[in-house]
């Protein structure tokens, strides 16, 4: 009986031991920061949204009189933000015109199906642009911003923005 009760309890320590080395502490899913080295991602009113797909386009906006980046961000591809701004690094203030001085940001909800209720357009905020390589087609920034489609505002935060090509017309 002791040599038997021995070979349980050695089991269920083998058991335990394998259960615990086995175990990890994933909380990928549950993050709270919308950072991500390697897609465009932030927060809409606190919820964690992560891009399926950032597109770029590098072009000559003659209204705002230079080279300009429009940003298309698509989340189960719908439409979730546009993001314009002059094509060099630095700090561009968000609101609602084409210069080389700040930024237009939107965020969109139903893919912009409605017009002006999915646009909520950059009220305050910015976006940071600290890579702008169009000899590798790469451009890192962050940004936040309030957005309003002229009823309510929406809040957008801890954004990362990851663009790895760049079209240029």
């Amino acid at each position: 009986l002791n040599k038997m009760m021995r070979n349980v309890l050695k089991t269920v320590l083998a058991f335990l031991a394998i259960t615990m080395v086995s175990c990890t502490n994933d909380e990928s899913g549950s993050s709270s920061s919308a950072t991500s080295s390697d897609k465009t991602s932030f927060k809409q009113n606190g919820t964690v949204i992560t891009a399926d797909e950032t597109a770029a386009t590098h072009y000559t906006n003659s209204v705002a009189g230079g080279k300009y980046i429009d940003i298309f961000v698509k989340k189960g591809g719908k439409e979730v933000l546009e993001l314009h701004f002059p094509a060099a690094t630095g700090t561009y203030p968000a609101q609602q015109s084409f210069n080389m001085t700040t930024s237009w940001l939107t965020y969109k909800t139903n893919d912009g199906a409605v017009f002006p209720a999915d646009y909520f357009n950059s009220t305050s905020g910015e976006i940071k642009v600290t890579t702008l390589d169009m000899t590798g087609k790469k451009i890192r920034a962050t940004f936040s911003f309030i957005g309003n489609n002229t009823v309510t505002n929406t809040t957008i935060s801890e954004g990362v923005l990851v663009v790895n090509d760049i079209t240029v017309q």
